[in-house]
């Protein structure tokens, strides 16, 4: 198999762009360690913006959770996570980032290449 090409958001059919969240979130889910792993290992991006409040729902007090969270010990999923910040549904946080990047929304873009 090969891919001919990338298509653009507003390439993509109606139908496609509302089955697009759903779809997200399962290949999320699917690669759980390597998203886990990034909210582990990510870092400030300027003095004032940190990768992790790039993430919809991630404002500065569930960040500094996170940053003291994982200092102790790394988180090991998504469920980890939930539980020991309270970050709710943080599987569904990623893929909607994800979904703003897809869309051109971002301006800097984590998981998408452009």
């Amino acid at each position: 198999m090969s891919v001919l090409g990338r298509l653009d958001y507003n390439d993509v059919s109606q139908s496609a762009k509302n089955e697009l969240p759903a779809i997200v979130e399962k290949v999320v889910v699917a690669n759980e360690k390597r998203f886990v792993d990034y909210i582990n290992m990510s870092q400030p991006i300027t003095p004032r913006i940190h990768a992790l409040e790039l993430i919809p729902g991630i404002g500065k007090t569930y960040m500094m959770t996170i940053i003291k969270e994982r200092e102790k010990k790394k988180f090991e999923s998504f469920a980890d996570l939930q539980t020991r910040v309270g970050l709710r549904e943080p599987a569904k946080l990623v893929a909607k980032r994800i979904i703003e990047e897809i869309m051109g929304q971002a301006r800097m873009n984590l998981f998408v290449r452009k």
